[in-house]
């Protein structure tokens, strides 16, 4: 996992307070907004890179055809399954590449499929409680299912508007997510600081053995 984009996603969650010293006080609040929302679809979209984004793109693409949607399905299915999954996992790490299970989560809803689509949505939340897509998609469903208990706990989690009246519970909301986003961003420091001295050590180990090994083998 490139931790760029998750140093990226803090700076963006970190503007979707109206009052961030980065935003443009020459736009609107909506106006900054959106250009921080666009950003982040572009992070979601693309942190696996070119090939893979088009491959999304290309999918969703299809989905104006429902003859196309079981299809539609399978794909997303190979990029979650190429992608988020290491070997010998079961389950896969949406946190490596949370966009195709969001737009997986998208079609079963159309496709009626409720309880599967939120069960994708929960994991997504899981991954990434800040995914806006996800916290909006999961109400849908939630209301769709006429499960009220938990529509109106996924409003709560939602992102608040930029009225007045919620401008505290919105830097709330900020400050929340930048804490998660930044703990998984040094959990994943941690983690890749410990993968380098692992390779690094068995670089060390490699290079000694070759030394120490006689070359008459044939």
């Amino acid at each position: 996992r490139d931790k760029s984009f998750l140093e990226r996603e803090i700076e963006l969650i970190s503007r979707l307070d109206p009052d961030h010293a980065d935003n443009n006080a020459e736009y609107s609040d909506l106006q900054n907004q959106e250009i921080v929302v666009s950003e982040l679809w572009s992070i979601w979209y693309g942190e696996k890179g070119t090939l893979n984004e088009q491959r999304l793109r290309g999918i969703e693409e299809t989905l104006g055809d429902p003859s196309k949607w079981e299809d539609a399905e399978q794909q997303y299915m190979e990029l979650i399954n190429e992608n988020c999954k290491s070997d010998g996992e079961s389950k896969p790490n949406l946190s490596l590449w949370v966009e195709p299970a969001n737009r997986l989560a998208t079609l079963l809803y159309l496709m009626g499929r409720l309880k599967e689509s939120k069960t994708w949505c929960e994991a997504i939340l899981e991954a990434k409680p800040w995914h806006i897509g996800a916290l909006s998609g999961i109400v849908m469903v939630c209301v769709q299912l006429k499960d009220e208990e938990s529509a109106k706990k996924y409003v709560q989690m939602g992102l608040p508007n930029l009225s007045a009246e919620m401008r505290n519970a919105r830097k709330a909301w900020v400050e929340r997510n930048v804490e998660i986003a930044t703990e998984q961003l040094l959990q994943l420091q941690s983690s890749n600081a410990i993968y380098e001295k692992i390779s690094k050590a068995f670089s060390t180990e490699v290079v000694s053995i070759d030394d120490n090994t006689d070359s008459s083998w044939q």
